[in-house]
């Protein structure tokens, strides 16, 4: 089975058991696009919010929704577990439920928003366990029963899928300086082609997929002057993630005008690269 599907299998069956707890005054939606901030943009597999909350564009919600839920994969895991948990702490979304598939059986994390806005661990249900929640919505929570018609077999093998959503697109606004932020207006016309997922991190472009140094050298050229970071080891599947570049101080010229410096040498500038663990900051 391959990535896609599985999440489609997965995410479909969450869809009624959540769509039928939901109160009134709730939506829920699939493959939603969360625009927290101008520079912070999240697709989730599932969320819930308040209807108040839909944005203009179909599946699109404006601010932390109620509950946010993610199909792990290999590509994802670490950071589902780890930054993504972060940011939908730092933002507030109460509610956090993590699918995750190690085996043959799928496990529901489910994270809550404690009164110190940190996440607690509230409930790790495995196959042929039940767990019974009441928020954001009262719902018991059955793995074997939500996911009855998933195969029984469903590691997902090593592939990159392109979403349906990714589309060519018209050349958009110009790219800032490399040593600030992306917002969502310029980033939306540079979506990858070969990306599992794409998400923008406190300005930072966030891309999943299985990437190697002939990806880092193209998304160099895509984003001159700032850093790429692979978060692991080539040709293995998790994040690259695109920083900023060194800020530049202003200089004297021999004219004595305005000249730009940068502050480090040149050659940590454009297209350096950094494997380190996925690292994103929370706060």
């Amino acid at each position: 089975m391959t990535h896609t599907l599985l999440h489609q299998v997965l995410v479909a069956g969450l869809v009624v058991p959540v769509g039928l707890a939901a109160k009134a005054e709730q939506r829920s939606a699939t493959g939603a696009v969360v625009r927290f901030e101008d520079d912070t943009l999240v697709r989730c597999d599932l969320v819930v919010y308040r209807k108040g909350q839909a944005g203009a564009a179909p599946g699109s919600v404006l601010g932390p929704p109620l509950l946010a839920v993610e199909v792990t994969s290999d590509v994802s895991r670490p950071v589902d577990l780890g930054p993504k948990k972060n940011l939908y702490e730092r933002y507030g979304v109460p509610s956090y439920w993590v699918v995750d598939v190690r085996g043959d059986e799928p496990e529901l994390v489910v994270y809550g928003l404690g009164g110190d806005g940190r996440y607690a661990e509230e409930a790790r249900v495995a196959w042929g366990e039940s767990c019974a929640l009441t928020r954001p919505f009262p719902i018991e929570l059955v793995p074997d029963q939500i996911f009855a018609r998933l195969p029984r077999r469903v590691v997902p093998r090593r592939m990159i899928a392109v979403p349906d959503e990714v589309r060519p697109h018209a050349s958009g606004p110009d790219l800032p300086g490399s040593e600030e932020p992306i917002l969502i207006d310029a980033f939306g016309r540079r979506w990858p082609t070969g990306a599992e997922k794409v998400e923008l991190w406190d300005g930072c472009p966030v891309f999943y997929g299985a990437w190697d140094d002939r990806d880092v050298e193209i998304a160099a050229r895509a984003y001159p002057g700032r850093v790429v970071r692979l978060d692991q080891a080539p040709g293995e599947p998790g994040t690259m993630t695109i920083l900023p570049g060194p800020a530049r101080r202003p200089v004297l010229d021999g004219r004595g005008l305005d000249a730009e410096e940068p502050s480090v040498p040149e050659d940590l500038v454009c297209g350096s690269v950094e494997r380190l663990p996925v690292e994103v900051e929370a706060s």
